[in-house]
């Protein structure tokens, strides 16, 4: 949902620094004889994101002599525990999304490094710079282990994607009970089929939907007396004129559930009307 600039270390001396922090001499000499295919690994994952194409990364379950709860063990000895060889980078990385929002959902605060693609799967991946992607637990635990077997099952990658220049989620207001927005994703009809898909998979993998809707709900309430407030000195007009403004002025986030809330709100003329005053209080 955000985009980010691309790690600045280098996969080969993050893998360096990771293999020279293993105590193991054994396990160190059998990471030292296979970095070379590690990181030709890296380069080929680097060289198909850029085309949008990760789906082709080959999956494995070890790499020459060295397992792949061996090789899993670098991110989780190396990296994240908080005494590991690589656990600056670790920070570094994690620290990297402007003020701690997450970057796959633009609303939960940073707490982990995800794997765009799971070490579970592929563990030759796993302390690949490009592969880690700062993240919130609820999007960390949504995406859990899983992986993209075509093209249009590819989740949005904060590094090599940007789906932020168009809208592609909107909200609509239910009154059929309490009021609730509802969102839903409609990409715009010139993108590409796969493009349409990877972000309708997006949405659904780390329940953007659900996560919209409870902030933008908790936000309706307190919403209703401000309104309430405005037409009783401005009327109709007033109501319409401060939806427009808030929709104005999220605009620079298209896809924030904000922006999409004013907007459906502004549109539905019930709503302006005095349909507000069904939000409960």
């Amino acid at each position: 949902m955000r985009t980010l600039p691309l790690p600045p270390q280098a996969a080969p001396a993050l893998l360096a620094t990771c293999i020279g922090g293993v105590h193991d001499a054994d396990l160190a000499l059998r990471l030292n004889a296979i970095s070379h295919q590690l990181n030709a690994t890296a380069a080929v994952y680097d060289q198909l994101a850029r085309v949008q194409s990760l789906y082709q990364v080959p999956r494995t379950q070890g790499v020459g002599n060295v397992a792949c709860n061996e090789l899993q063990s670098l991110y989780s000895g190396q990296m994240s525990a908080a005494n590991g060889a690589a656990r600056a980078v670790y920070d570094a990385i994690r620290n990297a999304s402007p003020n701690s929002k997450c970057p796959l959902c633009g609303v939960g605060t940073i707490r982990v490094l995800d794997h765009h693609l799971p070490k579970s799967r592929y563990p030759d991946l796993s302390v690949c710079p490009f592969n880690l992607v700062p993240a919130c637990d609820f999007c960390n635990v949504a995406k859990h282990a899983r992986f993209p077997l075509t093209a249009g099952e590819q989740t949005i990658h904060p590094y090599y994607d940007d789906y932020t220049q168009e809208q592609w989620v909107f909200a609509t207001l239910d009154t059929a009970g309490p009021a609730v927005l509802i969102y839903y994703v409609d990409a715009p009809v010139q993108w590409a089929d796969v493009a349409r898909d990877r972000v309708a998979h997006h949405f659904a993998v780390v329940k953007l939907g659900e996560t919209y809707t409870s902030n933008a709900n908790d936000d309706l309430i307190t919403l209703r007396s401000h309104l309430v407030s405005i037409a009783a000195t401005k009327g109709q007009p007033g109501v319409l004129a401060n939806l427009v403004e808030e929709q104005n002025r999220y605009a620079g986030r298209l896809n924030s559930w904000q922006h999409c809330m004013y907007q459906a709100l502004a549109n539905d003329a019930v709503f302006v009307g005095g349909g507000y005053l069904a939000i409960p209080h």
